[in-house]
């Protein structure tokens, strides 16, 4: 147990032996108005934001709330290689942690997200039996097929750049489907999390929960709008009878950066939008 102020950071394994994962939970001192859950992105845009994702965690804290990181098994701490994940696991993950939380204290639940891990809240609200109060997306994915194509042609680059066996992305897609595993950028990737990714769908989404959804998305100057695809997806989920808050940022786009850099405009925003 680590303390910063009155904040305690508490490491904790939860799960089954197996399919444990790891979580890294942020409290404050009182009862908390919340307890918000935060689910990563994908693969090295994980690794990029966990300094930004673990100041905004504290910030939270300091203003009363419960924060817990997930590494989604087969990903950072948790248990599990990353080739045999699948949208199910963690989704039971996500559901687990939050089922514990609140069974260890009940007030109201938030899911936070970053990039994929928005999508992903974006679906789990849609399909659990658990009442989500609110959801805070972070620059979220709008499409899972494009993200897929987006992740196999880091494949392709990157064989092209190292004179390999060129592969197109239907030549991937095909592998995995026929269930081979391939590597994209140091990650080891099965076909079911990759047929996973590319079901998830706007489409597909129901009215989500009672609050707010806070849409965060960057922005390359100030008063620019928001890209049209995320307009679209906005006015879909608003469309379901969501109340949809969407908000622009600039600064830097970490999860694309190697190295480390800092959002404050992004921090600052999302620390505003919760009493």
């Amino acid at each position: 147990m680590r303390k910063a102020s009155d904040i305690t950071v508490l490491p904790r394994f939860m799960g089954e032996e197996g399919e444990k994962y790891f979580t890294l939970q942020f409290s404050c001192p009182q009862q908390p108005k919340a307890h918000i859950v935060f689910v990563p992105p994908f693969g090295e845009e994980m690794n990029r934001c966990r300094a930004l994702v673990s100041e905004q965690a504290r910030r939270f804290a300091r203003s009363g709330y419960a924060c817990t990181i997930i590494d989604l098994y087969g990903t950072g701490d948790s248990q599990g290689e990353l080739r045999d994940a699948s949208l199910q696991i963690w989704q039971r993950n996500i559901h687990l942690t939050l089922e514990t939380l609140q069974r260890e204290m009940s007030v109201p639940l938030i899911l936070w997200g970053l990039r994929l891990g928005a999508f992903i809240a974006l679906d789990f609200a849609a399909k659990s039996a658990l009442a989500i109060d609110s959801l805070l997306l972070w620059q979220p994915v709008i499409a899972g097929e494009r993200y897929v194509t987006q992740i196999l042609r880091q494949r392709v680059a990157s064989l092209a750049s190292k004179e390999g066996v060129p592969e197109t992305t239907t030549e991937i897609r095909k592998r995995l489907a026929q269930g081979e595993s391939v590597e994209v950028s140091g990650y080891t990737i099965g076909g079911a999390l990759m047929a996973d990714i590319e079901s998830l769908s706007l489409a597909h989404l129901t009215a989500l929960c009672p609050g707010k959804i806070y849409w965060l998305e960057n922005v390359s100057e100030t008063g620019a709008s928001l890209a049209t695809g995320s307009l679209t997806a906005i006015e879909k989920l608003k469309s379901l009878q969501n109340d949809v808050v969407a908000h622009r940022f600039t600064g830097p786009q970490v999860w694309q950066l190697h190295k480390r850099d800092s959002l404050p405009e992004l921090i600052s925003v999302t620390s505003s939008l919760l009493p």
